[in-house]
């Protein structure tokens, strides 16, 4: 026959319980604070996020509406300088019919003419250097706003 030996345990004292549930405990509140912390941070950077957001937002919003802006006021100047224009043309044309002779009438619409062609050149440089412009504009807005938005995400990560 077989022995078996019985083993003895020896009860846990209240020392050795209470020491493991104060470690538990500890454990768990330090978990606590951990996730706590976490938490903060997250939400810290997800406000970073929502304020980058909106100022980016806010870049495009402005550029847009200065885009708007140099639009309309092209399109403004296309209207004024037709109507002008159709001013001169007018006057022309009275002056032509007024004309007493052909020789003079050639010579009211040759001046004519040349007059619209120094007028149209003249608008040619007005309007290439508003283009100009806005294009300078827009570059340098561009490149202040991902200037921006690289040195925010730069730090982020």
């Amino acid at each position: 026959m077989t022995a078996t030996k019985k083993t003895v345990r020896k009860p846990k004292t209240v020392e050795a319980e209470a020491h493991v549930a104060d470690t538990a405990k500890k454990t768990i509140e330090t978990a606590r604070e951990y996730a706590h912390r976490a938490a903060e941070a997250v939400l810290d950077r997800a406000t970073s996020l929502q304020a980058g957001a909106e100022k980016a937002t806010a870049s495009i919003e402005t550029a847009a509406v200065d885009s708007v802006e140099s639009l309309a006021k092209a399109s403004r100047e296309i209207q004024n300088a037709m109507f002008d224009d159709a001013k001169a043309a007018i006057a022309a044309f009275e002056k032509t019919v007024a004309a007493k002779s052909v020789g003079d009438a050639f010579r009211v619409q040759a001046d004519f003419y040349r007059a619209q062609f120094d007028v149209n050149v003249s608008r040619a440089k007005t309007v290439g250097a508003l283009v100009a412009q806005a294009a300078q504009d827009g570059v340098k807005r561009a490149q202040d706003n991902f200037a921006g938005l690289a040195a925010k995400f730069g730090k982020a990560a």
